[in-house]
């Protein structure tokens, strides 16, 4: 990839960014600092994500990942594809801006190395998205994230349900978005919603899928251990819904019409992977799970709340950025992988959000559409010379 093909990808990528922090804005909480520590993963994957690609691209190819990961209940999906843009990208729009917001700053290896991220994510995303195309937003806000084949024996996975059962199938699920929404450090990166799925005139396939669910086998992070155990590491809840508009985002969110659609519930399946096998669950599991979400919840909120400022402003920045285990697992080289934070951000950027959430990079993402003609894309170009 040349620096003019760079820049092209860069520009696309700035919209995209641009659109879903317009969407997002601030994030906070009354647990941990998420604004912070998400300015901190940005720098974070400005200085590991360049090692942890090439060292994923001499095991397997971005194609071959993006091609094998359209599956049900996959590591990598629209959002973990998204990291590279969102992540990295920012990250070093923010270090170019401490520099005086002049690009030229940014080394000549530097540059060399944001090539090749940036072309690795080109290839992974067209590989995994319909038609080549780029993000969910380029998809006409679908996330169409499994083949055919995975969507007819998933239609002969579905049961009919009543409205009550169909209730508790959502508390259900809603439970376990909580405990994995908390044990990401208040992030929902161990969730994915895809679809829909055109099954008939009337009704679509909806899939919620819920991965690294702590089962009593390795932890997904080292506070994730808790005395209450999943059944299984992952679930996917599939609705079959009637009557309903939904849209996606490129962090792999549904947006429904109706938001609450639980009038629209025509049936249901729940669904868990084991290695290359999927297999469906009856919905007796979810007393089960009902069961860990509601003890891991209470286990994890008194662990984390003992925790000070600089402890959790670490261990969110690690968790965004262990995302790209996502990668690493693919190519099965997670372990030769040092996921601590750097020397480097623990020194300068760790002192900085200690004391503060306000990034003094993230407002050019905010300036109008005006501005952004004038001055250039929010991620800044590669200088031509």
């Amino acid at each position: 990839m040349d620096i003019k093909a760079a820049n092209e990808l860069i520009a696309r990528a700035s919209e995209l960014v641009d659109y879903q922090v317009s969407r997002r804005g601030l994030l906070e909480s009354k647990l941990f600092p998420v604004t912070a520590y998400i300015c901190v993963s940005f720098y974070e994957a400005y200085d590991i994500l360049y090692d942890i690609l090439k060292r994923v691209s001499e095991k397997t190819t971005p194609e071959k990942m993006g091609e094998e990961s359209r599956k049900i209940l996959s590591e990598i999906h629209a959002l973990s594809i998204f990291y590279i843009p969102l992540y990295y990208m920012v990250g070093r729009m923010g270090e170019i801006q401490m520099n005086g917001g002049d690009p030229k700053s940014e080394t000549k290896e530097k540059r060399e190395q944001t090539i090749f991220v940036l072309d690795f994510w080109k290839r992974l995303a067209t590989s995994y998205f319909p038609e080549g195309k780029l993000s969910v937003y380029d998809s006409n806000k679908q996330n169409i994230a499994i083949n055919q084949s995975d969507i007819d024996w998933t239609k002969n996975q579905i049961i009919d349900i009543s409205k009550e059962e169909a209730i508790n199938v959502k508390r259900s699920m809603a439970n376990l978005e909580v405990v994995s929404f908390l044990d990401e450090c208040e992030a929902r990166a161990k969730i994915c919603d895809h679809g829909p799925y055109q099954i008939n005139e009337n009704e679509v396939l909806i899939f919620r899928e819920i991965s690294h669910l702590y089962d009593g086998g390795k932890p997904h992070f080292p506070w994730s251990e808790t005395d209450a155990t999943s059944p299984f590491n992952n679930v996917a809840f599939v609705f079959r819904l009637k009557n309903i508009e939904a849209k996606f985002d490129d962090f792999a969110t549904l947006e429904s019409v109706p938001a609450d659609f639980i009038d629209n519930i025509t049936g249901v399946a729940l669904l868990t992977r084991e290695g290359n096998n999927v297999k469906p669950l009856d919905l007796d599991v979810l007393n089960s799970f009902n069961a860990y979400s509601g003890k891991a919840n209470k286990e994890l909120f008194l662990k984390f709340a003992k925790w000070d400022r600089k402890q959790r402003l670490i261990a969110g920045a690690y968790a965004y950025c262990y995302g790209y285990a996502r990668y690493t697992n693919f190519a099965r080289v997670t372990d030769e992988i040092n996921w601590e934070l750097t020397e480097r951000i623990m020194d300068k950027y760790i002192p900085i959000f200690m004391e503060s959430d306000f990034d003094p990079g993230i407002p050019r993402l905010l300036r109008s559409r005006a501005k952004k003609k004038r001055e250039g894309p929010s991620l800044y170009l590669l200088p031509q010379d």
